[in-house]
């Protein structure tokens, strides 16, 4: 975790505070080796990402060795070992999404989308996962267009309206 990002009320940072989230939900766990998966994703579940601090303290809680750790953290695609980019997408790129029109999933939108290995989804073929890591199966082109135009739609701060009382109203006056 960086120092360098945003403070709260008490001088830490949220990527500090994120940290100690999630250093509290893998203490919660029993001290087994079998609490080697929960724990990483108690991790990613409060950091958004697995962090190297994080691995070592399952490392230093679970007592399973870093190499170990690491095997499994890569293994498990819905594990991430790198910080989330903001606004990303992913199209699942296993075989099935492959053959159900991936490609054309990453040429639709190639600065929005990057490639995920496989989710498992494959009767719902193409996958792809949101920035919120919400999944949708099925999807085409046009509907992977029409869902980042709507998310970036919804970003886009609106100005308030200023709302005027018609002509030939009453408006009531608030009690002061």
């Amino acid at each position: 975790m960086t120092p360098a990002g945003r403070r709260n009320g008490n001088g830490r940072s949220e990527e500090d505070a994120a940290l100690e989230r999630a250093r509290a939900a893998i203490d919660a766990l029993p001290r087994r080796k079998d609490q080697l998966l929960p724990a990483l994703q108690e991790a990613q579940h409060a950091l958004g990402w697995v962090t190297r601090e994080a691995i070592e303290h399952v490392h230093r809680h679970t007592r399973v060795p870093l190499s170990e750790i690491y095997a499994t953290a890569t293994a498990y695609s819905e594990l991430r070992l790198e910080a989330p980019v903001p606004g990303r997408w992913h199209v699942c790129t296993g075989v099935s999404c492959d053959l159900a029109g991936a490609a054309a999933l990453l040429e639709a939108a190639p600065e929005r989308t990057a490639r995920i290995d496989c989710q498992f989804l494959c009767a719902l073929a193409p996958v792809v996962v949101d920035a919120r890591e919400r999944l949708f199966g099925r999807m085409t082109p046009e509907a992977l267009r029409a869902r980042l135009e709507a998310e970036a739609a919804a970003a886009t701060p609106q100005p308030p309206v200023r709302r005027r009382a018609r002509s030939g109203t009453r408006t009531r006056r608030r009690p002061s």
